[in-house]
């Protein structure tokens, strides 16, 4: 997201961590003012530290600061930081509609500092909220809880996809299913659907968060036989994954908008995932995937075994994938600011 903002913009770069050598190597071309945080990467200590970093950033010399990410929001507390135009506004799900289910994975005494950490952390993150110039979400999902947590009301810009680089490829015999490996992501309920079709094959890529780690040694060890773990991959074995399959499949808690039924789409193949948030926005249902109410379990088992009934269409899927390209993103966020310059 900061790479497509730089380039479309020939911005400066202010940044927390920059290790050149683990980034794309198309941000060597820009000017790039790094703030190396002490506490990297102490989960807890990691963000109180980088929203610290970006209230003291001076960016006064500039005449409109385009901020994204969680800590960069609070670039804006100091009031010679304006305009300021903050990407992809979201409230932080583990302060607010995770709350409670962040919470319950913890043990007594983290509980205890995850309650006094969150605390601190709201209290500021409503404050750089509201001084932010033009908020902007990435999905109308995140609107609705911008409105919910933050009393504010933002314009929806969907988040951008280089849909060129995936392609189209013969189905094979497997579903596909990509996501960061965590509790919210609830991969459990796609092994029990995949445990009652043992003739049918799910390959699952990505990798647990620190904190997740428990949560999918337990995945793995009660996973059937044709569910396969793949790890983290390339982006080149990604896109070749995404090209073969016969659909994606996504369970998250209510998702902020989704990236993998896009990138799906831009292979030319449909997502199956649950009805809720953001899968709602991408998905069109029986046109470009299937969207599953409860049970899960159950109904996921129906809409694979039905699958071929469907008929998707690799086109269809295509031309609603491509509703989310970079470059509809460029054009919106170009308007913005021109909007700005005139004002």
């Amino acid at each position: 997201m900061a790479l497509i903002l730089a380039k479309t913009f020939d911005s400066d770069v202010w940044t927390t961590e920059y290790e050149p050598k683990k980034t794309f190597k198309d941000f060597s071309v820009f000017r790039i003012f790094p703030h190396k945080l002490k506490f990297y990467p102490r989960r807890g200590l990691t963000e109180i530290e980088a929203l610290h970093k970006f209230r003291k950033m001076g960016l006064s010399d500039y005449d409109i600061i385009i901020s994204t990410g969680d800590w960069a929001k609070h670039i804006g507390i100091q009031s010679d930081n304006h305009p300021q135009i903050h990407y992809g506004l979201v409230p932080l799900r583990p302060l607010y509609d995770l709350y409670e289910n962040t919470k319950k994975r913890l043990s007594f005494f983290e509980r205890q500092v995850f309650k006094i950490w969150a605390l601190y952390v709201r209290k500021l993150d409503q404050e750089a909220t509201s001084k932010i110039d033009v908020p902007i979400a990435f999905s109308q999902n995140v609107r609705r809880r911008i409105r919910k947590y933050y009393s504010r009301d933002v314009k929806v810009i969907y988040l951008p996809i280089n849909v060129k680089k995936f392609k189209r490829g013969k189905s094979e015999d497997y579903f596909l299913s990509v996501q960061r490996i965590e509790p919210e992501k609830r991969l459990e309920i796609q092994i029990e659907a995949f445990r009652k079709m043992p003739d049918e094959r799910l390959i699952i890529v990505g990798s647990p968060t620190e904190r997740a780690k428990q949560y999918f040694e337990e995945l793995r060890k009660t996973a059937p036989k044709n569910v396969k773990f793949v790890g983290a991959i390339s982006d080149e074995k990604l896109i070749e994954l995404y090209s073969r399959c016969r659909a994606a499949v996504q369970t998250s808690i209510d998702e902020d908008l989704g990236l993998v039924p896009i990138e799906a789409m831009a292979s030319g193949k449909p997502c199956i995932a649950v009805n809720e948030g953001g899968f709602k926005e991408t998905i069109i249902n029986g046109k470009t995937g299937i969207l599953i109410n409860r049970p899960y379990v159950e109904n996921f088992v129906k809409a694979i075994k039905n699958f071929d009934l469907f008929h998707f269409k690799a086109s269809y899927c295509l031309k609603r994938a491509k509703r989310f390209s970079e470059k509809k993103f460029v054009k919106e966020m170009k308007k913005i600011v021109k909007q700005i310059y005139k004002s």
